[in-house]
């Protein structure tokens, strides 16, 4: 067994974490008050007479639609059921169109749509511009959580905000997302004033999973974090595409931080933006066609001083049973060793363009790092095995005494906080 002196002082390493914004991301709320429970038949009609405010309730079961437009309210529509896909709203010849007005928000939640393949050429989902002016926003916020969106079958994009819209805030999360062209599209000629998070979604896409612009688009705030996108083109696209002759768009701050990014052309990311504060890129996992990677990062257009490819500060960690300290870059399937040291990170930086390189590219899958608080709970069982034998254990949010013939070790947890207090006792059992 490991000195105690040394294990004491690895468990207070292990648990002296920096705070990841990233990775403590808080879920909005799915408890709601169902103003009116629908079935298919009567679905239109609900949909037609709801009043600013109201909750629709959908049971179980397919809703076949030619084609839905709402706007110029606040409206809720989620289905009644855990799986989305018991849910279904099917658009034989158009989208679901969604224009809130300046002030409202509009959220779908727990369902599928489904475009057929009449539908061909229309997004799925499309929040559109209503054709009323505001002072500040042309439509307000909309949010998507926990559906399912497929236009494989009409060959189309799944979710587009625009074209031509000015809007608060958009939102997709925990949703799968099919698509025969585009996963989810950003523009053209959009400006989302405040927040747009695309934030744990499974996205395939035969074109590309994520688009964002072409054209003049302004965003204050694009977070791209936690989902898994396969396309068969390029992965994560911001910016026109190579050659065209359309204006990049202009994003204030932009996070793709976490994601796992694959392209069948290799092509994972384009970059062809102006970053008015700064582009954070790193612990994602880029897998190219399985076999490579390619980055397309405009340094013309992106000040590569604005762009961090390796967390900022310093972060704790655990892997391959140890606990290390480390700036952490971003996973590339081609760029995997040497890593000498043995601390999960390739001992030379991949380099992404002529003047911008990851300094801290990881030899691992970042799946299989531990990071920042959930630290303790991977490794302090075999921290404790060592400290006190087999029959440790923890109780989250409260104090356990654990012991050994000669030592024991006392551990209160309180909410985010660990607190150790370490003890020699020789001789004592309690």
């Amino acid at each position: 067994m490991l000195p105690m002196l040394f294990l004491l002082t690895a468990v207070f390493t292990l648990l002296n974490t920096t705070h990841i914004s990233h990775l403590a991301y808080s879920e909005p709320t799915t408890s709601v008050e169902c103003t009116y429970v629908v079935a298919p038949s009567n679905f239109t009609t609900a949909i037609s007479s709801a009043l600013n405010g109201d909750v629709i309730c959908l049971l179980p079961g397919v809703y076949e639609v030619p084609k839905i437009d709402i706007k110029d309210k606040s409206l809720t529509i989620q289905g009644l059921s855990s799986n989305p896909s018991d849910v279904k709203i099917v658009l034989t010849s158009g989208s679901l169109k969604l224009a809130p007005s300046e002030n409202n928000a509009i959220v779908l939640r727990n369902l599928g749509v489904e475009l057929a393949a009449d539908s061909r050429g229309q997004a799925a989902i499309q929040i559109y511009w209503s054709g009323k002016r505001g002072s500040k926003y042309d439509i307000g916020t909309v949010v998507l959580e926990n559906l399912v969106v497929n236009a494989t079958q009409a060959v189309a994009t799944s979710v587009q905000v625009g074209p031509d819209v000015k809007m608060r805030a958009f939102e997709l999360r925990n949703s799968l997302v099919l698509a025969g062209d585009i996963g989810v599209q950003i523009g053209p000629d959009t400006s989302v004033t405040g927040v747009i998070v695309i934030h744990n979604n499974t996205i395939y896409a035969d074109n590309i999973g994520i688009q964002v612009g072409p054209d003049s688009y302004v965003a204050a705030y694009l977070r791209i974090s936690q989902n898994n996108i396969s396309a068969g083109v390029v992965g994560v696209q911001i910016g026109p595409p190579t050659g065209a002759l359309k204006a990049p768009p202009v994003i204030g701050v932009l996070e793709l931080v976490g994601n796992t990014i694959a392209s069948n052309s290799s092509n994972v990311l384009e970059l062809r933006s102006f970053i008015g504060n700064n582009a954070s890129i790193y612990l994602n996992r880029f897998i190219g066609n399985g076999s490579h990677v390619t980055f397309k990062i405009d340094t013309r257009l992106v000040d590569p001083e604005k762009v961090f490819l390796s967390t900022p500060d310093e972060v704790d960690y655990w892997c391959r049973n140890r606990a290390l300290r480390g700036r952490l870059g971003n996973y590339y399937v081609d760029w995997t060793e040497p890593d000498d040291n043995d601390d999960c990170i390739v001992d030379y930086p991949r380099q992404i363009t002529s003047v911008l390189s990851d300094a801290n590219p990881l030899a691992v899958d970042p799946s299989s790092l531990y990071l920042g608080y959930s630290l303790w709970f991977i490794a302090i069982e075999e921290l404790l095995e060592g400290l006190v034998g087999a029959e440790a254990t923890v109780v989250m949010g409260g104090s356990v005494l654990v012991d050994y013939v000669a030592e024991s070790v006392v551990l209160i947890a309180t909410g985010t906080t660990l607190l150790i207090i370490g003890a020699l006792f020789r001789g004592r059992r309690e």
